[in-house]
């Protein structure tokens, strides 16, 4: 299996999922995923995280705080549309927003627009040049478990990704 990358630096793979799919359903599907390898805050920092791993590829580090105050790390995984996501000192709350920080420096993520998914988030957007450019990146919705992320490009949300079939990937 050969690997390509994009023209923004994004690594381009078979979409894992799709083997388990076609075995329980019997269907071939013919879909790529993007991986997200570099991921820069305002500062410059990448938070693409070594230590976290999802399907083998370095997680997203998103420092966040609660409105109640709670603080911790939540990495996402790396596979765009795939929200998997391991929490660290942190307990969340669906449907609660989140202020999301860069883990190293502590510099809020700027953010790019409203939600369309839900009702009060708002899109955080990391871009994947380390000039940070808000109008090339990856954009989370920064409310607890709504579906929302984006590749943003040329400031547009290009490509929405949400995850409409539910798999344990720790099979694989």
């Amino acid at each position: 299996m050969g690997y390509k990358f994009d023209e923004h630096g994004f690594m381009i793979i078979p979409d894992p999922r799709e083997f388990r799919i076609e075995r329980e359903i019997g269907e071939t599907l013919k879909n790529k995923v993007v991986i997200v390898r570099h991921a820069y805050c305002p500062n410059g920092h990448d938070v693409i995280w070594k230590y976290v791993k999802f399907n083998r590829h370095p997680g997203l580090r998103i420092h966040v705080r609660r409105p109640d105050g709670q603080e911790g790390d939540v990495v996402t995984s790396p596979i765009f549309g795939d929200h998997t996501r391991m929490c660290i000192g942190v307990d969340l709350v669906t449907g609660e927003k989140l202020e999301f920080h860069c883990p190293i420096c502590g510099v809020k993520i700027p953010v790019l627009d409203k939600c369309d998914q839900c009702e009060n988030g708002e899109m955080r957007v990391w871009s994947y040049n380390p000039n940070y450019d808000i109008s090339h990146g990856i954009a989370i919705c920064d409310v607890v478990d709504c579906p929302s992320s984006y590749i943003v490009s040329a400031d547009e949300l290009i490509a929405h990704a949400q995850v409409h079939v539910d798999l344990n990937l720790s099979g694989l």
